[in-house]
């Protein structure tokens, strides 16, 4: 006969720590509503966002399955991109439907971005299919690279900024 050895749970962790785990999960309990009274909190529905650059533009990708156009709304207001809406639950229908799981975010959210100043905000546009919201956010053109050339000789700018001061200075 096999007799199988069973390992104690306090063996690979020290008691206290183990003890202060077990009490703070027992008064975390104390601070949480149950689902059917659940508070509004802001943060419970927050967009998964991913931005994207290139040399001459940003491209923002703000997730938001089950939303319609209508449903958002999005505001530059002095280089402050904000994205705003609101996901509206709609699975309530009868009285006598009770949830089994509930685990979908619904209410109203609010996404704040600071843009660069190198961002022409009269030049956003956006586009929303199949729950992805897409922001084009365009470069100036100052704030895009730029090759500059070497010049050597007679000719440009310089000629008349330094061939004047060249000019004045062999009369005198």
């Amino acid at each position: 006969m096999r007799t199988t050895l069973l390992t104690p749970y306090f063996t690979n962790r020290a008691l206290t720590s183990t003890l202060w785990n077990e009490m703070d999960r027992f008064f975390d309990g104390f601070n949480s509503l149950p689902t059917s009274q659940v508070a509004y909190d802001e943060r419970a529905f927050s967009p998964q966002c991913d931005i994207t650059e290139t040399e001459d533009h940003y491209l923002m990708s703000v997730d938001l399955p089950g939303l319609k156009k209508d449903d958002i709304k999005i505001d530059v207001v002095n280089n402050l991109l904000t994205v705003s809406g609101e996901r509206k639950n709609q699975g309530l229908g009868e009285k006598s439907e009770r949830y089994q799981r509930y685990e979908r975010n619904y209410g109203f959210f609010k996404r704040s971005f600071t843009l660069p100043t190198s961002i022409e905000s009269q030049k956003v546009e956006a586009r929303y299919e199949d729950g992805v919201l897409e922001i084009y956010l365009p470069k100036t053109p100052t704030s895009k690279p730029r090759h500059i050339e070497v010049q050597s000789g007679k000719g440009g700018v310089f000629e008349r900024l330094l061939g004047s001061k060249k000019d004045t200075q062999d009369t005198q």
